[in-house]
Order: structure tokens, then C-alpha cells, then sequence
């Protein structure tokens, strides 16, 4: 990752789908914004003093790759992002027709397209979700979705933050569902996400 200056505005834009957002699975309907990851992440910069990072949460539920790449232009550049996270994968993988060189075709795509406008790029993991969400079929899809995403990140030089394996062992404390399948981050697990993101980045703000 490059370097980034503190009296400098850098601008961070975390882009995905419903767990990028903080989506309430059972209630089906958005979160506090608070309580999502972008909003802790900010308020994390603030507390360290970096006054000048902005960190845009453009969260999109039941949204896959093909809506990031058409979107791309209007919620990654036109905001002037410096830094993007992306969150995609969840909507991908569910599909009965889920097809993994389509949704890993689309992730080399935008990483080559914020690559082409020195943008940094960092990816979140496709986030464990219960077996009860799509199936047996669509959850044993995880490890190797997840696998082929980190060794596409590796070869691009995109920067990884581990959210399923940090999240997959304790599902009642990580994800919010209590009456329908376990598949949305809970409020405990977007602090530590956030707190993952602001590692990664704060050393290159000098």
C-alpha cells in the first residue's frame, strides 16, 4: 500500500452488499448506520486523530459483482476514493447457477480498475453463513470460494481481511439472526472489522 499523508484528505470507500451496509436479516430492513463497519471505522480514524479521513459506507443488499463493476464509476471514483473495500460474494455464492470464474472474473475486474486509477484495494472474505440460508451445496462452496478470492488477491496485490474464518466459530455471537438463517454480521463482529481495516491502514499515514 502506498503512502497517505495525515494533513492530507484520504478518502475510504467501503463497497458491498448487505453486510457492508449492517443489514437486519430478521427484520429485513437496514441497520443503525452507527453500528455498521464503515461508520466504526470512521469513528476509529477520529479517535486516533486523523481528522482528515472521510470512510463512505456505499453498502447495497441483495446486490452481486455485476451491480459493483456497472456501479463502479458512480460509487468508487465519482466519490474520490483513495482506499477501496470490497464486500462481495454472499450473493454470488447463493445462487442455484453460482458460478465462481464469473464472480472471480468480475472481482480481477474491479481491482483492475481501481488499480488503472491508483486507487489502493483491499477485500473482505465471503462471510460464513448457515447451512439453512441455501443449502448444504452453497455453504460447502465457502472454503473454496474463499480460497480461489485469496489466491486472486495475492496475485493482484490486494490487501485481505480475513471475515470468515474470523467469524465462522462463534456464528450466535458474530451474526445477528435469532429467527431466521444466520448470514449478517452483528454489531460485535463490525467493530472487529473495523478494527481489522484500521490496522491495515493506519501505518501508511504518516
Amino acid at each position: 500500500m502506498k503512502v497517505f499523508y495525515k494533513d492530507k484528505p484520504l478518502t475510504v470507500v467501503c463497497y458491498g452488499d448487505s453486510n457492508t451496509k449492517y443489514y437486519l436479516g430478521d427484520l429485513q430492513q437496514d441497520g443503525p448506520e452507527s453500528e455498521a463497519y464503515p461508520a466504526k471505522l470512521q469513528a476509529l480514524f477520529a479517535a486516533n486523530g486523523f481528522q482528515n479521513v472521510r470512510v463512505l459506507n456505499c453498502g447495497f443488499p441483495d446486490t452481486q459483482t455485476d451491480f459493483a463493476v456497472a456501479n463502479f464509476q458512480k460509487q468508487v471514483v465519482d466519490n474520490e476514493a483513495d482506499i477501496c473495500i470490497f464486500g462481495f460474494g454472499t450473493n454470488c455464492i447463493r445462487q442455484p447457477d453460482a458460478d465462481l470464474e464469473d464472480y472471480l472474473d468480475d472481482m480481477a475486474h474491479l481491482f483492475a480498475l481501481c488499480k488503472q486509477r491508483n486507487i489502493e484495494v483491499m477485500s473482505l472474505l465471503i462471510p460464513w453463513f448457515a447451512e439453512d440460508y441455501c443449502g448444504k451445496e452453497g455453504q460447502l462452496r465457502l472454503p473454496g470460494w474463499n480460497g480461489a478470492l485469496c489466491e486472486l488477491c495475492l496475485t493482484r496485490g490486494v490487501a485481505l481481511l480475513d471475515t470468515y474464518s474470523a467469524f465462522s466459530g462463534e456464528p450466535d455471537l458474530f451474526f445477528s439472526e435469532t429467527a431466521t438463517p444466520k448470514r449478517h454480521y452483528s454489531a460485535e463482529a463490525t467493530s472487529v472489522i473495523a478494527q481489522m481495516a484500521f490496522a491495515m491502514i493506519e501505518p501508511y499515514i504518516r
